[in-house]
């Protein structure tokens, strides 16, 4: 019979303690800022593991490597339970030791106020692999990566979480139905400067998304995709001169000030949404302006019924016309999701075709197939006005000359 007892760790324990590397790098010492159960035989501390409370900063999707930085605008803060500093003397591995000192954790957690239990796997920490296996099999999901500052840069790895008690999903969709969300949230879109919301699901959208592109990449268990957006507004009245010949470095681009403006009012909408869903305790997750690679934003919003592909295989509206997409935000909130346009919004026109003088679309029947390596809209160039890098050489030039939603 088994005679290893799991208990909270006393004055006696210290010398155990300090033998072990994750007490021992914190110079443990009595009385404990935090409780820590151990396993004992026979008089014998076998292992131990500390539970408390952490604030956590983490981002709701997997880092790529431990050198990879997070994007502010993508950090996330939250703070509850916390499993650390697990560790079990080598010559008592594999004998169950660390599944008893895991069920007394969750145990010790749950009779108190905690409604979760979170644990973080370090990205160099070598037992990882199976550290998660045994959390995992005791209900933890992954939830993304946490990150710890460090005096020199960060320490990365998996966040899971377990919930402690039932989770009242039921009662947050009656407390919150999908469309009566997806209302508010519309609403408050429009009136912070966006011209067009939509929602899509981020199931449908998982399906066909090539690795490192999937909604999951970005943040785990998300069921919607919030796309903000606007028309040609932020895009009108550019100014163009082009170099043509191999170099291109005088090509360049310039907006108005007043179109600047815009495009900074317009994306007020963004964090007005961001705090709406997290004061009503929902997980988000923003990709901005299109730029970190991860979702397709036009696959999004073509879900979300906000436009339709053109002959130039960019998105269009059939009043407001190409499509500036200022973010898209993934949560866990359900809502009502868009259905896809089913309509032909350019009928004869070939504006956008005749303006590429690259030979990025080519005539297959009746219809024109975009071939991206001969685009080069995004080249990445030097402006020689201001000194800044730009997308070029044309810029874009045949969305900008699509017809659709310009003034007559």
């Amino acid at each position: 019979m088994d005679s290893t007892v799991v208990r909270l760790a006393n004055q006696k324990d210290l010398r155990y303690l300090r033998e072990m590397p994750p007490y021992f790098r914190g110079h443990v010492s009595f009385p404990f800022k935090e409780d820590i159960l151990v396993a004992e035989r026979n008089g014998k501390v076998l292992g131990a593991v500390s539970v408390g409370h952490k604030d956590i900063t983490y981002v709701s999707r997997q880092l790529k490597d431990i050198s990879e930085c997070p994007q502010d605008t993508e950090i996330q803060k939250t703070s509850g339970a916390w499993i650390s500093k697990f560790y079990v003397f080598p010559e008592h591995r594999q004998k169950g030791i660390a599944k008893r000192l895991l069920e007394e954790s969750i145990k010790n957690l749950s009779q108190k106020t905690f409604d979760k239990a979170y644990v973080g796997v370090y990205a160099k920490n070598r037992f990882r692999r199976v550290s998660k296996r045994l959390f995992k099999k005791y209900g933890f999901q992954e939830m993304g990566s946490c990150i710890c500052l460090l005096p020199k840069g960060y320490c990365k790895g998996r966040l899971l979480m377990k919930p402690l008690r039932p989770i009242q999903t039921l009662d947050k969709v009656m407390k919150y139905p999908p469309e009566k969300l997806a209302n508010e949230i519309t609403t408050l879109s429009l009136n912070a400067g966006a011209e067009l919301v939509g929602f899509a699901s981020a199931e449908k959208l998982e399906k066909g998304a090539p690795e490192g592109h999937k909604p999951s990449d970005l943040m785990l268990n998300a069921k919607s995709v919030i796309i903000l957006a606007c028309g040609r507004k932020l895009n009108e009245e550019r100014d163009y001169s082009y170099k043509w010949g191999p170099d291109f470095s005088s090509t360049f681009i310039k907006l108005k000030e007043e179109v600047k403006q815009r495009r900074i009012e317009a994306r007020e909408c963004i964090e007005e949404v961001k705090n709406f869903l997290a004061k009503k305790q929902f997980k988000i997750a923003v990709e901005p302006h299109g730029w970190s690679g991860i979702l397709s934003f036009k696959r999004a919003a073509h879900l979300a019924g906000l436009g339709v592909f053109g002959k130039g295989s960019f998105l269009v509206h059939p009043d407001l016309g190409p499509l500036n997409i200022l973010a898209c935000i993934l949560t866990d909130a359900p809502l009502k999701y868009g259905t896809p346009l089913r309509t032909d919004v350019c009928k004869d026109c070939t504006e956008c075709i005749k303006a590429c003088k690259y030979g990025a679309y080519h005539k297959v029947g009746k219809k024109y197939k975009w071939i991206r390596g001969k685009c080069r809209a995004y080249d990445l160039i030097m402006n020689p006005v201001t000194l800044k890098w730009t997308y070029g050489p044309c810029n874009s030039k045949c969305v900008n000359l699509c017809p659709i939603g310009k003034a007559p």
